[in-house]
């Protein structure tokens, strides 16, 4: 089965939410279809061994280390949003070094949570919050700051907005991004493939007319 018509399958299924890795992957892996899903989660397996069971550990170990780092040179490179491409070429944008900080904590018995904040995405374990694509840790009252230098905002953070982001919303945020992305190439073939992730939500039916769009290569 491709894995496009496998995240389709999955991506509404309760119990797969549990699965942010195997859905992350498959996003990937569909725009990339000679990489198979099982590769990249045996890449997450190698990154946590290289981690000792702790946050701190893991932030050091997979970020402020640059083993995995933020890719500033090419932000908007749609391989930032692979998660095998990320692990291969160690950089991406905030999101999937997330992913693999939440997947590599969940290998290691720990509890790392996203935080989806608008314009940035950080990371959180027991108060302490990470900034992946930066490398570096914080405490709470510093994550305001960290947001406002990210983003070049001024206004204040809404600390509600401190709370762990869903597998779902994650995975929208992912192909949020690629979206962006993909229709400023207006390349027919990766466009394909993204209507056919996003027309798996069906919180995204509004976008049928936009989809037929970008497919008009096909027609």
């Amino acid at each position: 089965m491709e894995s496009a018509e496998r995240f389709v399958q999955l991506v509404n299924r309760r119990t797969a939410m549990a699965r942010l890795d195997l859905l992350a992957a498959l996003i990937g892996t569909s725009f990339d279809p000679a990489v198979e899903p099982g590769e990249v989660l045996n890449g997450l397996d190698r990154l946590s061994e290289m981690c000792g069971r702790s946050f701190p550990s893991v932030m050091e170990s997979l970020f402020t280390s640059g083993r995995l780092r933020g890719n500033r040179d090419d932000y908007g490179d749609p391989r930032n949003s692979f998660l095998h491409q990320v692990i291969e070429r160690g950089v991406g944008i905030p999101i999937t070094l997330s992913v693999c900080a939440i997947e590599v904590g969940k290998r290691l018995g720990l509890q790392i949570d996203g935080i989806g904040l608008p314009g940035h995405f950080l990371v959180e374990s027991g108060g302490m919050f990470g900034d992946p694509f930066n490398g570096t840790i914080h405490t709470a009252d510093e994550v305001e700051q960290v947001w406002q230098r990210a983003t070049g905002r001024s206004e204040p953070l809404d600390r509600r907005l401190l709370v762990p982001a869903h597998t779902r919303s994650i995975l929208l945020r992912i192909l949020n991004n690629l979206k962006q992305t993909l229709v400023a190439m207006d390349d027919p073939q990766p466009l394909r493939v993204l209507a056919q992730l996003r027309s798996a939500f069906p919180e995204l039916a509004n976008e049928a007319h936009e989809h037929a769009r970008w497919l008009r290569h096909w027609n």
